[in-house]
């Protein structure tokens, strides 16, 4: 997130000043892998205003929380303009009581863990970020990501967040109601083994060709009731959407390396319609094709200063 926070500039200066605050009284924080961040600022020890609050979170979120750190999230949340929870750091703003009642998310694997301890949250395991008011939440760490660039969007203009996002070598910012559970990282299951093993690079070959439940349970030999109930239990989503996902990725490619019109795109990538098209990557993606290709086919690495 302080990668995204360090790019954007407001005539000139930068947009945004980080403080790194840690709850120990050293001026380090360890995370993990040996990774230690210097020039931290104990959180007792820091009077300044502060616009957004970001609240981490490693392993030791999940111990008992330290009173004195709830109280003084307690105290300066109401002077903040956003308060967020990363990823696990969830689980160190859920005992202050600011979250009761609000929609919130965190990592897929530990959101049923914060749902039983705090049932006055309503969690939702699924969502890449969520905003509820001025409360922000994450899933995994990559998708804080996501949610700063979302922030940018906000305070400066999408044109920065694309740059930004281009700069850092991002695919493209999932936007917030996208799961998190990729049906393009679905594609590459372990179905080493089973008889979806060949489906994966059949069907990136064949994107025009009918791929109905029915027909790709043919071509595996199954009946039509197996080879769902075996795809959703190894690519952890449906048929149609994963097939959707890897038509909209080709769309993709050919917009912003081509110039060919939106209907032989569609066409080529095996939708039925450019219609057809533009209803796939708003749904997915929150974009049109045709604001894709202006967004990525304007975006110039920023010089250095």
């Amino acid at each position: 997130m302080a990668s995204v926070f360090s790019y954007p500039k407001v005539e000139g200066k930068p947009a945004y000043q980080i403080r790194i605050l840690c709850a120990d009284s050293g001026c380090e924080a360890h995370g993990r892998g040996g990774l230690v961040l210097g020039g931290c600022i104990p959180y007792s020890d820091f009077n300044g205003p502060i616009d957004t609050l970001i609240i981490l979170g490693g392993e030791s979120a999940f111990a008992e929380p330290r009173q004195e750190v709830l109280r003084w999230i307690r105290r300066r949340a109401p002077h903040v303009r956003r308060l967020i929870g990363v990823c696990v750091g969830v689980f160190l703003l859920a005992p202050t009581g600011l979250l009761d009642g609000r929609a919130v998310t965190t990592h897929w694997h530990h959101a049923p863990k914060l749902a039983e301890l705090y049932p006055k949250l309503n969690v939702d395991r699924d969502r890449v970020f969520i905003k509820d008011g001025n409360v922000y939440t994450t899933a995994g760490v990559t998708a804080g990501i996501d949610l700063a660039l979302e922030i940018v969007e906000e305070d400066i203009g999408g044109s920065a967040a694309a740059t930004i996002a281009h700069t850092l070598v991002l695919y493209l910012r999932r936007p917030s109601s996208q799961t998190q559970y990729s049906s393009l990282l679905a594609q590459q299951a372990d179905v080493r083994g089973t008889p979806l093993r060949d489906l994966p690079a059949w069907v990136k070959s064949n994107l025009t060709e009918k791929l109905d439940v029915s027909s790709l349970a043919r071509l595996v030999s199954m009946t039509p009731r197996t080879f769902a109930r075996q795809f959703e239990l190894h690519f952890r989503t449906t048929p149609a959407r994963w097939i959707q996902s890897l038509r909209i990725q080709a769309a993709c490619s050919l917009l912003a390396t081509k110039e060919q019109p939106l209907k032989i795109i569609a066409r080529l990538t095996g939708f039925r319609d450019e219609q057809s098209l533009r209803r796939a990557f708003i749904q997915q993606l929150a974009i049109t094709p045709k604001e894709y290709r202006e967004r990525f086919s304007r975006l110039r690495v920023p010089e250095s200063d």
